[in-house]
């Protein structure tokens, strides 16, 4: 599509210069055509899988993440490398250019393939020779006009390249060494039985519900933490905000949904029943909700999508994919940590006893 729009776009600005009567202001106006002409050309073939190839031989001369990887990796990068000094810990042991940690005299790279080009995002596919052939995928972003680097998928122990991202595992590193600083800052202090009874209110599971433990997290790295509780059936999860001071639920799980974080959110996702699957998200920013999503999906006895009883919402309202998608492209990556548990100990006040 964007070829062809291209060409159509080049093609009426040459009919318009065509048209020229000689003017000084159409001489003018034939300078600017030819600018954007050379733009809008130089635009396309950088899009082309030649140029691509050529992009990739030169990222692989310098071997440079300042010059050559993303905005978005690059920020990654230096938030973990800030944590790794801070509390000393590794959180990459290799060098993802040459995939190893020392480098073959007979260190080599082959391009296998270029594919999924889009305007914004494209990736390729190489095998790279550090003492044996490993095949890698690069998620290139097209961003300050040019390709750069925004995702390495490498395995060193067999792992099926899909499953397998530096970006995440970045995102792993960072959540689970902020948790811990967190913990270690607010843990010993925190006072869950403050905000217990207005949880369990706003969780809507009932009184025969218990939840056995709690931990403090930051979900959207801002530095204030939300918190978990984990019930002890092992059936809920909840996570609420406490940044103005009582709890506000985001979203709570149930027996057929498990809890998911993304960088700038929470889901509770799962079935609903035979042939259903849902989910149920919020995205928060400043540690308090700012939209909240649902998606529904429902299937007859064949498999076949009935789209009459599936659908989205957009904080409360039904709503079509592609405005959900835009709602939905505020939540940012799904990320991956372990909580770090606390038990709850309900302390009992004397109107208790008096029951």
């Amino acid at each position: 599509m964007k070829t062809i729009f291209t060409s159509l776009f080049l093609t009426s600005l040459l009919y318009i210069g065509c048209g020229s009567n000689g003017s000084k202001s159409d001489s003018l106006n034939a300078i600017d055509t030819a600018d954007i002409v050379a733009d809008a050309t130089q635009d396309s073939i950088r899009h082309t899988k030649e140029y691509i190839a050529q992009r990739i031989d030169t990222i692989y001369k310098y071997k440079d993440d300042m010059r050559f990887c993303s905005a978005k990796y690059l920020s990654l990068d230096a938030h973990a490398s800030k944590l790794s000094h801070e509390m000393g810990y590794v959180y990459r042991d290799y060098d993802h250019w040459v995939v190893g940690q020392d480098i073959d005299k007979k260190w080599s790279y082959k391009i296998k393939e270029i594919k999924n080009i889009t305007e914004a995002t494209a990736d390729v596919e190489l095998t790279v020779h550090n003492f044996k052939n490993r095949k890698i995928i690069l998620n290139l972003v097209f961003e300050r006009g040019d390709w750069f680097v925004d995702d390495f998928h490498i395995s060193f122990s067999g792992q099926d390249l899909g499953n397998v991202s530096e970006k995440a595992d970045m995102l792993t590193f960072i959540y689970t060494c902020n948790n811990e600083k967190i913990d270690k800052q607010y843990g010993k202090t925190f006072d869950i039985n403050k905000y217990l009874n207005a949880m369990i209110a706003a969780s809507e599971l009932g009184d025969e519900v218990v939840f056995d433990k709690y931990a403090l997290i930051d979900v959207d790295l801002d530095g204030t933490y939300e918190v978990q509780v984990h019930t002890l059936d092992d059936f809920y999860d909840a996570v609420f905000s406490i940044a103005d001071g009582k709890p506000v639920l985001l979203v709570c799980t149930d027996p057929h949904t498990m809890l998911d974080f993304f960088e700038h959110g929470v889901a509770a996702q799962g079935g609903c029943g035979t042939g259903c699957a849902r989910g149920e998200f919020c995205i928060i920013k400043d540690s308090r909700p700012v939209c909240r999503t649902t998606w529904m999906d429902q299937y007859n006895m064949k498999g076949d999508k009935i789209d009459s009883e599936s659908g989205y919402t957009v904080n409360d309202k039904g709503c079509d994919e592609e405005t959900y998608m835009k709602a939905m492209s505020a939540i940012g990556k799904y990320v991956t940590f372990e909580p770090i548990w606390h038990p709850i100990e309900v302390r009992k006040t004397l109107s208790d006893y008096a029951e």
